[in-house]
């Protein structure tokens, strides 16, 4: 720029204005926009961050985190242990409240069925925890309901799954169902003539309040027709 021209600059003071507000805004640009991954709100982090002491982080808390994740220092971490079922736990753990955890050895073994006296009685069979797979025993128990209803001559039974209290109710109303199915099933494959019908009461007529009370909650009832 000549000596003239920047002396037009100078007497100018319109051009002078322009020029200061022009430098004003590019320094308040730059100092509103701290350099990644510093912050002063969360509009300076990228999508889905949060400006957590001003710093841009995955998760501000574990309600930021998917299931099965947890915040730890700004970052989604997966939680030890976490579940959903039963099959993502080791062999002789269970899925409860989302941790697996040691399976007590109670519920290893279904209760023992009632000792029928005289003539033969139709009994429950038991399941184990958050499963509608019928154990050996349960199968055994199973072929001996099968002998009393061709022994009674019995036309008919009712077969009603039922589950201990822990769950939702339409989890349990599903899982109840599931066990007579598995019931009605075997009986069938062993020959049983008799008409069989299943319905599920889910936990409605749950009782129990520890282990050993769940281990008799989770069964299927018959009942003759």
């Amino acid at each position: 720029m000549s000596l003239a021209s920047r002396s037009n600059v100078v007497g100018d003071p319109t051009l002078v204005a322009l020029m200061g507000a022009c430098i004003g805004l590019a320094l308040s640009v730059s100092a509103c926009s701290p350099d990644y991954p510093k912050c002063d709100n969360d509009e300076d982090c990228h999508q889905g961050e949060f400006c957590v002491n001003n710093l841009c982080q995955q998760c501000r808390t574990n309600d930021d985190c998917p299931a099965g994740q947890r915040c730890a220092s700004g970052a989604c971490e997966a939680i030890p242990g976490y579940c959903t079922s039963n099959s993502q736990c080791a062999a002789g753990q269970v899925c409860e409240n989302n941790m697996c955890i040691a399976q007590k050895q109670a519920a290893l073994k279904p209760p023992p069925a009632p000792t029928p006296g005289g003539a033969c009685e139709l009994t429950p069979v038991y399941f184990d925890y958050d499963s509608s797979t019928l154990s050996d025993s349960a199968r055994d128990q199973l072929s001996r309901n099968g002998s009393c209803l061709r022994e009674r001559g019995t036309r008919g039974a009712q077969l009603t799954g039922m589950t201990d209290p822990r769950g939702t109710e339409e989890y349990n109303l599903a899982l109840g169902e599931r066990r007579a199915q598995s019931a009605q099933q075997y009986l069938k494959s062993l020959g049983t003539d008799a008409n069989l019908s299943v319905s599920s009461m889910g936990e409605e007529m749950a009782s129990g309040s520890d282990e050993s009370g769940w281990a008799r909650d989770r069964r299927v009832d018959f009942k003759g027709k």
